[in-house]
C-alpha cells in the first residue's frame, strides 16, 4: 500500500506541477545553499532553503534542495515527499541520475525506518534510531557515541554541531536499500556500515551469527562524519578511510594506532615485497566496490598505515592541518606535502620504507570472517570445531547436560578440551559447565589464555565477565562485559555481569535493565 500510495503521489505531482522557477537573487541563493549542503554546512543551508520553500513552494529545484536538506536532518518522511515531488519536473541544478537516485534512497529509507523507535541523550546531542529487535543495544550505542565524540574532539580538534544521528538497520538487505550498495558488495567486502548524508548507519549485530565489533564500527564511521564536516566533504576516499581506520579505537582512551589482524598484516607485507600495493586512486568511489575481501583488507591496511606514518612524524596537529587544507580546496597529496614540508613522493617513500622495516607478520590462513545470518535457524557451532574427537565429546556432553547430568557433561567437555584446548568453542563449553557448577576459577583458567587470540569471540568474553564477577575480579569483569556487549549486545549474560560491577551509575542502571530484559 505504501508503494502504491507513493506512485499515486508522483503521478499527481506530475500532472499538477506549476513549473514555477526561481530567478535572480533567489536563484543565486539557491545555488549557494545547494553548495552548502554538499559541503555539509547544513546550518548555513537550512534557513536559506526554508525561506526559499516558503517563497517558491512549486519550484522543483527548491523542492529538491529542501528535501535533500531534510534527508540530511533525518526527517525522512518530508524528505521523501519533497524529493519525489521534484524529480518528475525538469530541473537544471542537479544531474537527473543524481536526483532519481536520491529520491529512491529517500523513499526506501523512510519505508525501511518509519516504524523505528528513537532514543535521545538527555542533552539531545545524540539520537539513535532502531527497530524493536535492537532495543537492547540502543542505550549502549548512546554511551559509545558520547565516548567517540569526546575522543575525536581531543584528537582532531573538531566537534560536530549535532545532533549526531545513528540508524541501526536490522539486516544487510536494509543497508542495501538505503544506500547505493548491493547485498553482494556488502557481504563480499564486509562493508556493513556507512557514514553518508550527515549520519551514521550500521547493520545490527543480530544480522551476523556471532555479532561483530559494532562499537568500533561506530567509532570508524564517526571519524568519517567529523572528517566530512572538517573538509566540506572534499577528502578523497583514501584519506577518509585512512583517518577512519587509524582513529576508530581512539574513543577507548587508547593512543591512536593501527591494529592490523595477522592476515591483513600478511597481505600488506606481501604487497610491499612484490611491489603490488594498490594505487590510492583505485579505491574510488568506495573500498566496498573492490572485488574481494582480501583487496579491501589490503586497501584499509595501506591507507591507515600511511596516516599512522604521517602522524608519527607530524602529530595530531599535522592531521588537522591536512584536513584544513583539503577543506580550502587543496589536493589531498599536496595538502600532505605542504604540511609535511616535503614532496608527496618523499612522504610515500618514507611510508614504504617503514612498511619494509616492520617485523614479519605472524602466519595467518584467512581473514577474520564476518558470518552473515541467512535464515533464522540455530547455528550448530560444534560443527566448526576442527577435530572430530573433540566434536564427538562436545555433542555427548551436550546430551548429558540436557538430561541434567552436569558432572558427566563436564567430564566430556574436559575430554574435548584435552585435545583442542586452543579452540574457543571447546573452551567456552567447558568453562560454562565449570562456572555453572560453581568453579569459576576453573572457567577463567580455561578462557583467559585464549582471550588475546580471539578478541572478537563474544561468548568467550561474556563468560570471562561472569566468571570474573563471581570470583570478585571487578576490573576484569567490567572490561570483559563491555567488550562482549560491544560485539553482541543480545546475550543477557554480560549485561548481568556488568550490572554487578559497573562503577558508573548510569551504565549500571542500563546494564541492570538489560539483564532483566530476557
Amino acid at each position: 500500500m505504501r508503494r502504491l500510495a507513493t506512485l499515486c503521489f508522483v503521478w499527481l505531482a506530475f500532472v499538477s506541477s506549476a513549473h514555477a522557477r526561481v530567478e535572480g537573487d533567489d536563484a543565486r541563493a539557491l545555488a549557494e545553499a545547494a553548495l552548502a549542503t554538499d559541503e555539509l554546512r547544513l546550518e548555513d543551508a537550512a534557513p536559506v532553503l526554508d525561506r526559499l520553500l516558503a517563497a517558491h513552494p512549486d519550484d522543483p529545484n527548491v523542492l529538491f534542495e529542501h528535501g535533500l536538506m531534510r534527508y540530511h536532518q533525518g526527517d525522512y518522511g518530508r524528505a521523501r515527499v519533497e524529493l519525489l515531488g521534484s524529480v518528475v519536473r525538469a530541473t537544471a541544478l542537479r544531474d537527473a541520475d543524481e536526483r532519481f537516485m536520491l529520491a529512491r534512497i529517500a523513499f526506501e529509507t523512510e519505508d525501511a525506518t518509519h516504524a523505528f523507535s528513537t532514543l535521545r541523550s538527555e542533552d539531545r546531542r545524540f539520537e539513535v534510531r532502531y527497530a524493536s529487535g535492537d532495543a537492547r543495544m540502543a542505550g549502549y550505542a548512546l554511551d559509545v557515541l558520547r565516548r567517540v565524540d569526546e575522543g575525536l574532539e581531543a584528537e582532531l580538534g573538531y566537534r560536530h554541531p549535532g545532533p549526531v544521528r545513528l540508524d541501526i538497520l536490522p539486516t544487510t538487505q536494509h543497508l542495501a536499500r538505503v544506500s547505493s550498495l548491493t547485498v553482494e558488495e556488502i557481504e563480499t567486502t564486509g562493508t556493513i556500515a556507512l557514514c553518508k548524508w550527515d549520519r551514521l548507519i550500521i547493520t545490527s549485530p543480530r544480522a551476523l551469527v556471532y555479532g561483530y565489533p559494532w562499537a568500533d564500527t561506530v567509532g570508524h564511521e564517526y571519524v568519517h562524519l567529523v572528517l566530512a564536516r572538517m573538509t566540506h566533504d572534499r577528502a578523497p576516499v583514501w584519506v577518509q578511510e585512512g583517518y577512519a581506520r587509524f582513529l576508530e579505537r581512539r574513543w577507548r582512551g587508547e593512543a591512536a594506532h593501527v591494529a592490523l589482524d595477522p592476515r591483513s598484516a600478511q597481505l600488506l607485507a606481501t604487497a610491499v615485497s612484490t611491489d603490488q600495493l594498490l594505487p590510492f586512486e583505485r579505491l574510488h568511489p568506495s573500498i566496498a566496490r573492490l572485488p574481494s575481501a582480501e583487496l579491501a583488507a589490503l586497501a584499509f591496511a595501506q591507507v591507515s598505515t600511511f596516516v599512522e606514518s604521517f602522524r608519527g612524524r607530524h602529530g595530531a596537529e599535522g592531521l588537522r592541518q591536512v584536513a584544513a587544507r583539503i577543506a580550502a580546496g587543496t589536493d589531498a597529496r599536496d595538502a600532505f606535502a605542504e604540511v609535511g614540508g616535503e614532496p608527496w613522493t618523499a612522504l610515500e617513500r618514507a611510508w614504504r620504507d617503514e612498511l619494509r622495516a616492520r617485523p614479519a607478520p605472524a602466519t595467518a590462513a584467512d581473514l577474520p570472517a564476518l558470518r552473515f545470518r541467512h535464515g533464522s535457524g540455530e547455528i550448530d557451532e560444534t560443527a566448526e570445531v576442527a577435530r572430530q574427537d573433540a566434536r564427538d565429546a562436545l555433542r555427548l556432553g551436550d546430551m548429558l547436560l540436557l538430561r541434567g547430568r552436569h558432572g558427566a557433561a563436564q567430564h566430556e567437555y574436559e575430554r574435548a578440551y584435552a585435545v583442542a584446548s586452543e579452540d574457543p568453542i571447546v573452551a567456552t563449553r567447558l568453562a560454562r559447565a565449570a562456572h555453572s557448577a560453581g568453579d569459576s576459577a576453573r572457567a577463567l583458567a580455561v578462557l583467559l589464555p585464549l582471550r588475546a587470540a580471539h578478541p572478537d569471540h563474544a561468548p568467550l568474553l561474556a563468560l570471562i565477565a561472569a566468571s570474573a564477577a563471581a570470583t570478585g575480579q571487578s576490573d576484569l569483569a567490567r572490561e570483559a562485559a563491555l567488550e562482549s556487549i560491544w560485539l553482541n549486545p543480545f546475550d543477557p549474560e554480560p549485561h548481568c555481569a556488568l550490572a554487578s560491577v559497573a562503577e558508573d551509575a548510569s551504565l549500571a542502571a542500563l546494564a541492570s535493565a538489560q539483564c532483566g530484559a530476557r
